[in-house]
Protein backbone atom coordinates (compact mmCIF):
# COMPACT_ATOMS: atom_id res chain seq x y z
CA UNK A 1 0.00 0.00 0.00
CA UNK A 2 1.30 3.78 -0.78
CA UNK A 3 -0.98 5.56 1.03
CA UNK A 4 0.55 6.74 4.32
CA UNK A 5 -0.48 8.77 6.82
CA UNK A 6 -0.49 13.19 7.02
CA UNK A 7 3.35 14.07 7.50
CA UNK A 8 5.71 10.69 5.61
CA UNK A 9 6.36 12.60 3.03
CA UNK A 10 6.91 16.44 4.53
CA UNK A 11 4.27 18.00 1.72
CA UNK A 12 1.84 19.19 4.31
CA UNK A 13 0.66 22.56 2.80
CA UNK A 14 -0.98 23.13 -0.82
CA UNK A 15 0.72 25.25 -3.19
CA UNK A 16 2.93 26.23 -0.30
CA UNK A 17 0.78 28.04 1.66
CA UNK A 18 -1.33 26.86 4.52
CA UNK A 19 -4.58 25.67 3.30
CA UNK A 20 -7.18 24.20 6.17
CA UNK A 21 -10.06 21.96 5.40
CA UNK A 22 -12.87 24.85 6.42
CA UNK A 23 -11.68 26.72 3.39
CA UNK A 24 -13.28 24.03 0.69
CA UNK A 25 -16.52 23.96 0.02
CA UNK A 26 -18.94 21.17 2.11
CA UNK A 27 -18.88 18.89 -0.60
CA UNK A 28 -15.27 18.79 -1.33
CA UNK A 29 -15.10 18.67 3.06
CA UNK A 30 -17.50 15.63 3.05
CA UNK A 31 -15.28 13.77 0.20
CA UNK A 32 -12.42 14.43 1.91
CA UNK A 33 -13.90 13.48 4.97
CA UNK A 34 -14.75 9.61 3.58
CA UNK A 35 -11.70 9.39 1.55
CA UNK A 36 -9.00 10.06 4.73
CA UNK A 37 -11.83 7.43 6.70
CA UNK A 38 -11.66 4.84 3.83
CA UNK A 39 -7.73 4.95 3.27
CA UNK A 40 -7.09 3.75 6.96
CA UNK A 41 -9.31 0.43 6.47
CA UNK A 42 -7.50 -2.88 6.06
CA UNK A 43 -7.86 -4.53 3.23
CA UNK A 44 -7.72 -1.38 1.38
CA UNK A 45 -11.08 -0.94 -0.71
CA UNK A 46 -12.51 -4.31 0.78
CA UNK A 47 -13.62 -2.76 3.76
CA UNK A 48 -16.40 -0.82 4.47
CA UNK A 49 -16.76 1.98 6.83
CA UNK A 50 -20.57 2.44 8.56
CA UNK A 51 -19.88 5.40 9.61
CA UNK A 52 -19.07 6.53 5.62
CA UNK A 53 -21.64 4.75 4.46
CA UNK A 54 -24.23 6.41 6.63
CA UNK A 55 -23.04 10.06 6.36
CA UNK A 56 -22.59 9.87 2.31
CA UNK A 57 -26.14 8.91 2.21
CA UNK A 58 -27.40 11.76 4.22
CA UNK A 59 -25.02 14.01 2.16
CA UNK A 60 -25.70 12.58 -1.42
CA UNK A 61 -29.01 10.76 -1.07
CA UNK A 62 -29.05 7.49 -3.01
CA UNK A 63 -26.01 8.28 -4.59
CA UNK A 64 -23.87 7.91 -1.44
CA UNK A 65 -23.63 4.23 -1.99
CA UNK A 66 -22.25 4.72 -5.27
CA UNK A 67 -19.86 7.22 -4.50
CA UNK A 68 -18.49 5.21 -1.26
CA UNK A 69 -18.00 2.53 -3.82
CA UNK A 70 -15.98 4.24 -6.43
CA UNK A 71 -14.25 6.68 -3.39
CA UNK A 72 -12.94 2.73 -2.40
CA UNK A 73 -12.06 2.19 -6.35
CA UNK A 74 -10.08 5.24 -6.65
CA UNK A 75 -8.03 4.79 -3.42
CA UNK A 76 -7.27 1.08 -4.26
CA UNK A 77 -6.24 2.64 -7.95
CA UNK A 78 -4.21 5.46 -5.86
CA UNK A 79 -2.38 2.92 -3.92
CA UNK A 80 -1.76 0.95 -6.97
CA UNK A 81 -0.14 3.53 -9.47
CA UNK A 82 1.23 5.72 -6.74
CA UNK A 83 4.82 6.37 -7.73
CA UNK A 84 5.99 7.15 -3.76
CA UNK A 85 3.58 7.25 -0.52
CA UNK A 86 0.80 9.56 -0.50
CA UNK A 87 0.13 11.90 2.44
CA UNK A 88 -3.21 11.47 2.95
CA UNK A 89 -4.64 13.29 6.58
CA UNK A 90 -6.34 11.76 9.31
CA UNK A 91 -10.23 12.30 9.43
CA UNK A 92 -10.13 15.31 12.04
CA UNK A 93 -7.28 16.61 10.74
CA UNK A 94 -7.54 20.27 9.74
CA UNK A 95 -5.04 20.83 7.55
CA UNK A 96 -4.84 19.71 4.23
CA UNK A 97 -1.70 17.82 2.66
CA UNK A 98 -0.70 18.44 -0.80
CA UNK A 99 -1.35 15.63 -2.01
CA UNK A 100 -5.21 15.83 -0.88
CA UNK A 101 -5.19 19.54 -2.37
CA UNK A 102 -3.74 18.05 -6.07
CA UNK A 103 -6.78 15.60 -5.66
CA UNK A 104 -9.58 17.79 -5.49
CA UNK A 105 -8.36 19.90 -7.89
CA UNK A 106 -8.41 16.69 -10.44
CA UNK A 107 -11.80 16.52 -9.22
CA UNK A 108 -12.68 20.25 -9.71
CA UNK A 109 -11.30 19.89 -13.15
CA UNK A 110 -12.48 16.53 -14.35
CA UNK A 111 -16.30 18.21 -15.42
CA UNK A 112 -14.59 20.97 -17.87
CA UNK A 113 -11.44 19.92 -18.68
CA UNK A 114 -10.39 16.30 -19.00
CA UNK A 115 -6.45 17.00 -19.61
CA UNK A 116 -6.17 19.94 -17.19
CA UNK A 117 -7.28 16.67 -14.53
CA UNK A 118 -4.75 14.50 -16.19
CA UNK A 119 -2.46 16.58 -15.54
CA UNK A 120 -3.67 16.78 -11.45
CA UNK A 121 -3.43 13.12 -11.46
CA UNK A 122 0.31 12.51 -13.37
CA UNK A 123 2.36 13.25 -10.06
CA UNK A 124 0.56 11.23 -7.79
CA UNK A 125 -0.38 8.32 -10.24
CA UNK A 126 2.29 8.29 -13.17
CA UNK A 127 0.52 8.71 -16.55
CA UNK A 128 -1.12 5.04 -16.60
CA UNK A 129 -2.50 5.63 -13.54
CA UNK A 130 -4.07 8.72 -14.28
CA UNK A 131 -5.73 7.50 -17.25
CA UNK A 132 -7.03 4.88 -15.61
CA UNK A 133 -8.24 6.90 -12.85
CA UNK A 134 -9.58 9.78 -14.63
CA UNK A 135 -13.17 7.48 -15.83
CA UNK A 136 -13.40 7.19 -11.87
CA UNK A 137 -12.93 10.85 -11.21
CA UNK A 138 -15.43 12.02 -13.97
CA UNK A 139 -18.26 9.11 -12.10
CA UNK A 140 -17.57 11.06 -9.02
CA UNK A 141 -18.40 14.14 -10.25
CA UNK A 142 -21.03 12.90 -12.32
CA UNK A 143 -22.76 11.51 -8.72
CA UNK A 144 -22.21 14.25 -7.05
CA UNK A 145 -23.84 16.52 -9.26
CA UNK A 146 -26.43 14.37 -9.96
CA UNK A 147 -27.10 14.26 -6.60
CA UNK A 148 -27.38 17.36 -5.47
CA UNK A 149 -29.74 18.26 -8.54
CA UNK A 150 -31.93 15.30 -7.12
CA UNK A 151 -32.36 16.21 -3.21
CA UNK A 152 -32.98 19.89 -4.36
CA UNK A 153 -35.41 18.88 -6.59
CA UNK A 154 -37.09 16.80 -3.48
CA UNK A 155 -37.04 20.03 -1.81
CA UNK A 156 -38.85 22.37 -4.18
Amino acid sequence: MKLGNFGDDGGYWAGGARSGVDDLPVVEQRLLWALRRLALLQPLGRARCHAVHIALQQEFGDAGQGLEHLLRCWLVGLARWAPRRLAIGAPACPLLTDDEAQLLLALRLVADDGTAAHGALVPLAGRDGAKRLLALLAAIDTLVKNSAQSLLSKCV
